[in-house]
């Protein structure tokens, strides 16, 4: 599978070192002198210095045999263009744009209207907010992500001091209702496990725990987690992803107030966002988040462009008294120090925009894929086929390797939380938990019908 990427920023960078190092076929496009020079120090692909929008430069990257297109520049227009050659040179292949502006998206966009046909519109200020708007509905958790149409859930959960699940074994765990929990990995340490029956909960651990939406609440309270609807947020910076924040949480009914410390960029905030209390100033100013209520807030959002302000706007909410803190981080090595010195969330635009490319280059059936944790491990929703050894037999009997997890089964409309005895059906729409290293073998099950992961 050959894969054109054009940009070498945050996004297409990580996405060709996650894919060469599946030895996958990639192709960088960068017109930037000192990104190609560090693609070519780092990674393992082939690199083309030239503008991503030419024709001549895409057919040089191989464009026209090549099976997907990835424009991910910080160039909305280029991006565009870049799909519209692809589609011009070669019919069958998939185009993936990054499309940032709103002024291309939406119902009376440019891409719902055009003949581009663009098979994947990505915007990580979208993505961001989706994910926000699931964790305002859920309290007490630290991530949040739908499978099948929002049937199953996955919620990240951590286990504080003193919570009386800390020394228990999985096996241990159910609700007082007795229906099933199925704890999908634990982030320890910095690492991703992928847990067994026996496998004991620590303090500290966070849970990756897969249900249904009719039980989030009674496992919410099983783990000590208040229930609170979230009824405030504070946002601090105004840009691109704070409007669109902003924007999606109002929406919903949420009293949402942002702070921008440019005037300018206030009052077209202000103008543009009629549900949303528009505030001049800083998110570092300790007396407008105070005069603000920060102390009365049930989220505050960090959403500036800089992500070390991020990081420290986030935690001194959190001193002032913010229920619950957010920050935006990309920088990978970020992530977990964010978490560990007190963010109770960290979201990361970049890897919001990965997971979602991700699955268009997962072969088989697949319908979506989300990362967990700095990418320790993948959720991956697919069709199981007919031709798949999986299907037919119970799980117990499957070669499923350590660090691989069925997570969840939908069949029409019945939805399995499943154990070992539960068999794979042709059909089904399957939740895999796998850690990257399994992901090649993994792709071979699901397609080829390989009995071995």
């Amino acid at each position: 599978m050959r894969i054109i990427i054009v940009g070498a920023g945050e996004v297409g960078f990580h996405i060709a070192k996650k894919l060469s190092s599946e030895n996958k076929d990639v192709v960088l496009v960068e017109i930037n002198e000192e990104r190609v020079r560090r693609v070519q120090q780092v990674l393992d692909v082939q690199v083309i210095h030239g503008k991503g929008s030419s024709p001549s430069v895409l057919r040089k990257a191989g464009l026209e045999s090549a099976e997907i297109v990835i424009a991910v520049t910080d160039s909305d227009e280029t991006n565009i263009v870049a799909c519209l050659i692809a589609q011009t040179m070669s019919k069958n292949i998939i185009r993936v744009g990054r499309v940032r502006d709103p002024e291309y998206r939406g119902a009376s966009g440019l891409i719902d209207q055009s003949f581009l046909h663009i098979d994947l519109v990505i915007s990580p200020e979208e993505e961001v907010s989706k994910t926000l708007s699931l964790l305002a509905d859920t309290p007490g958790t630290s991530d949040v992500l739908e499978f099948a149409d929002g049937r199953v859930k996955l919620l990240g959960i951590k286990v504080d001091r003193g919570n009386p699940m800390a020394g228990k074994r999985l096996m241990e765990v159910s609700s007082k209702d007795g229906e099933k929990i199925l704890v999908a990995a634990i982030y320890r340490k910095e690492n991703v496990i992928v847990p067994r029956g026996d496998t004991r909960i620590k303090e500290g651990d966070t849970l990756f725990i897969v249900t249904l939406p009719g039980a989030v609440r009674r496992v919410l309270k099983l783990f000590g987690k208040q229930d609170e609807h979230t009824k405030r947020v504070l946002v601090s910076g105004g840009g691109r992803m704070g409007e669109c924040v902003a924007r999606r949480l109002a929406s919903r009914g949420i009293g949402t107030k942002i702070i921008e410390g440019d005037r300018p960029r206030c009052e077209q905030l202000a103008e543009a966002l009629n549900k949303v209390v528009v505030l001049h100033g800083e998110g570092t100013d300790q007396r407008l988040l105070t005069e603000e209520g920060v102390r009365d807030v049930d989220m505050f959002i960090s959403a500036a462009e800089d992500e070390e302000e991020n990081v420290l706007t986030a935690l001194l909410a959190k001193r002032l008294g913010a229920k619950r803190v957010v920050s935006l981080v990309d920088t990978t090595e970020y992530i977990p120090l964010a978490s560990t010195i007190g963010v109770d969330v960290v979201l990361s635009p970049m890897l919001s925009a990965v997971s979602a490319i991700l699955q268009f280059i997962r072969q088989g059936k697949v319908l979506s894929v989300s990362t967990l944790r700095e990418e320790l491990v993948e959720a991956i929703e697919f069709i199981a086929m007919e031709t798949s050894k999986i299907v037919g037999k119970p799980l117990r009997k499957l070669s499923i390797p350590k660090g691989a997890l069925v997570g969840s089964i939908v069949r029409e409309k019945e939805v399995i939380i499943p154990d070992g005895d539960t068999v794979i059906q042709a059909g089904d729409r399957v939740l895999l938990f796998a850690r990257p290293e399994l992901i090649p073998r993994m792709e071979k099950a699901v397609k080829v019908g390989l009995e071995y992961f």
